[in-house]
């Protein structure tokens, strides 16, 4: 779509009777940046790329309310995302092993295929990383570089709980994908082992690897629930933007093999949708036709049964924090959770 065509329509919430306004999109972002930002658009093509990938006003307020410098800027503004009213999510959790295997299977078969047509898009959903742009340098170089202030995060909320990342030798990250975080990761720790489920992803990733001539990262692909009660004993363990993607059953038993895999003193830093109003799982109705093909899911694991996974595995929680990693909004809340093995 040309995104100087396209329209956003304005969501007034109360008027039923009045016509829907519409407004060009470039006028909606450029005074959006006015509002939100105080200031002006840094060139047209941040313009063009928010029309692009935004389709109303709704998602265009929460991409500036969650993005850092509206929250520096407007801290006295930022709400939070549960009132306390909600209700308990309806979320199938028990299930066979065979089903378990079953809904591995699909997800692997959705990443694998994600793998071979949209890879870079697959891991942010940006339309400048479609499969077409990524034959310019600088997009290529912009992937890559948004891995960097992740490290740095990672680096931070290590040292605020009194944690140095130098004392842990060794490491897995869950989800590594095309290599985004995984080669700064290596310049920290003395071997990683990078996992993911789509065999496609992790071959670009290996090239990118050693295009950075980086050598002591080992690839592996999680292919069967064995794959991951099988995952190597580390120091530290690694998981953002990842584990949502998977049914609430999975991620409480990969969460649960997490804390089997790090060594004595070890740490997790994991990252998990724990509510969305409205969210319910239930193991017939997807398995039926709730699971759709090649299309990238979102799935929610309550706090309480991951607590009760620390519990459990002779964990604790050092600290859990509010994220923005599935944007910010009313009745959905995302965590980022840092534990230790006891």
């Amino acid at each position: 779509m040309n995104a100087n065509k396209k329209e956003f329509n304005l969501n007034r919430a109360g008027s039923k009777n009045q016509a829907p306004i519409h407004v060009s999109g470039q006028d909606a972002v450029t005074w959006a940046y006015r509002l939100f930002l105080d200031r002006e658009p840094e060139t047209p093509e941040v313009i063009e790329d928010k029309v692009l990938r935004l389709s109303d006003t709704n998602g265009l307020r929460e991409s500036f309310f969650g993005c850092n410098e509206f929250k520096n800027i407007h801290p006295v503004q930022l709400r939070t995302p549960m009132s306390g009213h909600e209700p308990r999510l309806s979320i199938d959790l028990e299930l066979s092993d065979e089903d378990l295997q079953s809904l591995l299977r699909h997800i692997q078969e959705t990443w694998q295929q994600l793998g071979k047509t949209e890879p870079y898009w697959s891991v942010l959903s940006n339309k400048k990383y479609l499969s077409s742009n990524m034959q310019d340098p600088a997009t290529r170089e912009a992937f890559y570089s948004s891995g960097k202030p992740e490290m740095e995060r990672v680096i931070k909320t290590l040292k605020r709980n009194g944690i140095e990342l130098s004392t842990l030798q060794s490491c897995v990250e869950y989800g590594c994908g095309l290599g985004r975080v995984t080669p700064w990761l290596a310049q920290h720790i003395q071997h990683v082992h990078g996992c993911d489920i789509s065999g496609d992803h992790l071959k670009i990733a290996g090239e990118h690897l050693k295009d950075c001539g980086i050598h002591n990262v080992d690839l592996l692909q999680i292919k069967s629930v064995t794959d991951i009660e099988n995952l190597p004993r580390v120091d530290f363990i690694y998981s953002m933007i990842v584990l949502q993607h998977n049914p609430p059953p999975i991620i409480r038993y990969i969460i649960r093999n997490f804390m089997r895999a790090l060594n004595p003193g070890g740490i997790a830093l994991f990252q998990v949708p724990t509510y969305h109003q409205g969210y319910e799982f239930s193991l017939k109705k997807y398995l039926s036709k709730e699971a759709r093909e090649n299309e990238i899911e979102m799935h929610v694991l309550p706090q309480m049964t991951i607590f009760e996974i620390l519990h459990q595995e002779g964990c604790r929680l050092i600290e859990i924090r509010e994220d923005g990693w599935i944007g910010f909004a009313a009745g959905k809340l995302s965590n980022t959770f840092l534990v230790q093995k006891t």
